[in-house]
């Protein structure tokens, strides 16, 4: 059996035909990996501590009073579903022939050095830990160096840390529940999400832009825009929007472990399946303590979506109601409209009748009448 590459003799004509072989697509470099379908995702991830005392029974000899340590882990997940129009930035109404330039500049690019500068999104993580530890300490330090714009790193790694979400060092900050109730799903989430939508409100003040018909000569950088309305009758409004990105929350139970502190007996972090590894005088009220906590898996949808800010914006076009020439001028363009719309009709109807003189030769020449053609009035016709 002869390989397909080796070139053969032809005895036909006796030339040796070539026959390369079928190249590779990533035979000069790796190929790319495919595109994964599905919504991108951001990941938080949230732990919370709930302390329960545990009353003992001296008369029994058993280990005195204590307390229960339960530990919950939670993600976050906020799952980019589609993008929306966001507030207002400027209006502009362009009437018939008129020309107009926007300057769109960025003011928190004008207030930030370029070592202080972040993406909107890593903006919107600082605030969600920023709100969050708000919301569960009192603490607004971080939520005021935000603001300033003086985020700085921190953590191990030289990464960013963002507490609640970090990137490149540092951990997830843990609070602590005064009740089993706030260990819910539910609870958990809505918490969350009232965090992420505060978060989202304060990237979306910080990151504010600023459009206007003239140029400041203490802007740094902007964008310039050149509007023209070619319409000769009707005004165009323009509506410039912010985009948002869109995400839907999902809240999910990773991990559940609880710690038994009696006396002196610690019995470390212990799943809920372990325990049985607790002494017997124990199980019965650290059973009851669990028995209201969620399922490890246990999810839930949010029915909140969270808007985030980014820098784009959209240029909304939308055309007047009324026209802005006086009665006799817009009656003119009518009147114009109608004769060039009749004149694109009498063109149609000489192509029409071109196409059927070209089907009457051919029937001719087909039956064999070699007389020369009269030829179409065409012209005399449509006149």
């Amino acid at each position: 059996m002869s390989d397909s590459t080796t070139p053969t003799l032809d005895p036909t004509d006796g030339t040796t035909p070539i026959i390369l072989p079928t190249q590779d697509a990533c035979c000069q470099v790796p190929c790319d990996p495919p595109w994964v379908p599905g919504p991108a995702c951001i990941n938080f991830q949230e732990t919370k501590t709930l302390i329960i005392p545990l009353a003992g029974k001296p008369s029994t000899g058993d280990f005195g009073r204590g307390e229960i340590i339960i530990t919950i882990v939670y993600s976050h997940h906020l799952c980019l579903i589609g993008k929306q129009h966001g507030g207002l930035a400027y209006t502009l109404t362009l009437l018939p022939g008129e020309k107009m330039t926007l300057f769109q500049s960025d003011r928190y690019r004008r207030t930030t050095s370029e070592t202080e500068r972040f993406s909107v999104q890593t903006t919107f993580y600082q605030f969600v830990s920023a709100v969050h530890q708000q919301s569960t300490s009192s603490d607004t330090s971080l939520l005021t160096q935000v603001l300033n714009s003086q985020t700085q790193s921190a953590g191990g790694g030289g990464g960013v840390n963002l507490l609640l979400f970090s990137i490149g060092g540092g951990g997830s900050e843990s609070s602590s529940s005064s009740s089993a109730a706030q260990l819910s799903v539910q609870a958990a989430s809505e918490q969350f999400s009232q965090t992420a939508l505060q978060a989202s409100q304060y990237t979306d003040v910080q990151r504010g832009l600023t459009i206007s018909n003239y140029e400041d000569s203490e802007t740094v950088s902007t964008t310039q825009r050149t509007l023209i309305n070619n319409n000769a009758c009707y005004a165009v409004n323009y509506f410039v929007r912010k985009v948002m990105d869109v995400y839907a929350l999902t809240t999910t139970v990773n991990s559940i472990t609880f710690r038994v502190i009696a006396g002196n007996f610690n019995s470390g972090d212990l799943t809920p399946a372990q325990i049985s590894q607790l002494p017997a005088a124990l199980r019965d009220p650290v059973e009851a303590a669990l028995k209201g906590l969620p399922k490890v898996g246990a999810n839930l949808k949010s029915p909140t979506v969270i808007p985030v800010p980014t820098d784009g914006v959209v240029y909304d076009p939308e055309l007047a109601h009324c026209c802005a020439q006086d009665p006799a001028l817009e009656q003119e363009v009518m009147i114009r409209l109608e004769r060039e719309q009749a004149e694109a009709q009498r063109v149609g109807l000489q192509i029409q009748l071109m196409a059927l003189e070209v089907q009457r030769r051919q029937a001719l020449l087909a039956a064999g009448t070699l007389t020369p053609f009269a030829p179409a009035e065409t012209e005399n016709i449509i006149a």
